[in-house]
């Protein structure tokens, strides 16, 4: 392999991004990503059912300022450009909540998200779990969306740090899927598929990536892995800063997501303008968030997060397909159960290059972020949604630290050799 000036590790949201800006400012590069397909966490699954659906990120998140959205129209993916109102439905107490029921519940949810940011304006690093107000009989449901949120239980997670996140509250979902866009983004860059880097060692005035094809030498790297990916030792760093920043990136680990897509004759959600169904069976079982696919898709996608992901992961897709199907049995009838086609898990936790969902602040480490966020490695910098101060855990948090970090390097690179 030739000899790129910059070398970036994964091509995910963040290593399109971080060489979309080098090639726009004319600095050779190489991408090398290790499994068989661009978009890491961004992935759009056209082959398990009869209908595509994102397996992975999904939706334009603060699409206000959202600097995808430009590439969404660029490349004409679609998307839901809406305000929501009344899009949940809610089954609970044994039947379908009404609309102002449904709206009541939700302001639980608004309360807690709320007290996060209210308990991080006071600058002390609680737990989300911590902060929440008295729910009551909407406590379970509430766990449960913060559990999707947070990627994590809330007893695990930084408010602090949750709170870094500045949400404009303006989601759009992509309808032709999120992993298709990124996965276009990065046409005409020079990637390299099935490429996985075992090692990068850190000199003065350059780096070394090893990969089972040989070594490449450069002047500087970008890495883009999933922290998991990093916390786990698959890339080995030689001595220099890189390597001591790793003691920061262990304590913003990714959380646990998983999700089952479930294929059905006709869309059992008949009611216009739902987005989410949330089935809660009451009691000591665990609720369960559908999405409803847009434009009448015979869709519905189950989403979990945290030990109800990991959990279910570890019993296996058959138990996964079959805990989804309980409960919407529970609110639709068994008769549903003769609708259904097909179905498709996830196995985000399984996948070697990912290692789990997105990033979460530790409890008590949300400065510890901040500083992982903010520290100079040198020739070898980190990409990321973990890497993004205001936009974590979010495509385009991913995109815009790529940019930022390529172009910071850019910088250095041009100012001379060993500059970096």
């Amino acid at each position: 392999m030739s000899n790129p000036d910059v070398v970036i590790v994964g091509a995910g949201a963040a290593g399109i991004g971080a060489g979309l800006e080098l090639r726009e400012r004319g600095i050779p590069f190489v991408i090398l990503e290790a499994a068989k397909r661009v978009g890491g966490r961004a992935h759009t699954d056209r082959t398990s059912l009869s209908h595509a659906w994102d397996q992975g990120c999904h939706w334009l998140h603060c699409a206000d300022v959202n600097p995808l959205v430009t590439w969404a129209d660029r490349l004409g993916a679609e998307y839901v450009r809406q305000g929501w109102v009344d899009h949940l439905m809610m089954w609970s107490e044994g039947g379908w909540l009404d609309a102002a029921a449904a709206r009541a519940a939700r302001t639980h949810t608004t309360a807690a998200f709320d007290a996060i940011y209210a308990a991080a304006a006071r600058d002390r690093d609680l737990t989300v779990a911590e902060v929440l107000p008295d729910a009551g009989p909407r406590a379970r449901t509430v766990r449960h969306i913060l559990q999707l949120m947070c990627c994590e239980d809330p007893e695990r997670v930084s408010a602090l740090g949750y709170a870094d996140y500045a949400d404009s509250g303006v989601n759009w979902p992509v309808a032709s899927g999120m992993g298709d866009l990124v996965a276009g983004m990065s046409a005409g860059l020079p990637v390299r598929l099935a490429a996985p880097v075992s090692a990068v060692e850190q000199g003065p005035r350059g780096v070394r990536v090893v990969t089972p094809e040989g070594t490449l030498a450069a002047r500087a790297a970008i890495v883009t892995v999933s922290t998991n990916v990093l916390r786990a030792g698959a890339i080995r760093f030689g001595p220099g800063p890189a390597r001591d920043l790793l003691e920061l990136i262990d304590d913003t680990p990714c959380g646990a997501y998983e999700k089952v897509a479930i294929e059905f004759r006709r869309q059992p959600v008949d009611e216009q303008g739902k987005l989410f169904c949330m089935v809660d069976p009451g009691g000591d079982a665990a609720p369960l968030d559908f999405q409803v696919a847009p434009g009448g898709v015979p869709l519905l996608i189950a989403h979990m997060g945290g030990s109800l992901a990991r959990d279910m992961a570890a019993a296996g897709a058959a138990a996964m397909v079959d805990f989804a199907v309980e409960r919407l049995s529970a609110a639709f009838g068994a008769d549903i159960r003769s609708e259904i086609v097909a179905a498709a898990t996830t196995a985000w936790q399984a996948n070697p290059f990912v290692r789990g969902g997105y990033s979460y602040p530790s409890a008590g480490r949300a400065e510890r972020r901040r500083r992982m966020i903010a520290a100079d490695t040198g020739n070898v910098a980190f990409a990321g949604e973990a890497f993004s101060l205001r936009w974590q855990a979010t495509a385009h948090g991913a995109y815009q630290s790529g940019r930022d970090v390529a172009a910071r390097l850019a910088a250095v690179l041009a100012a001379g050799p060993g500059a970096a």
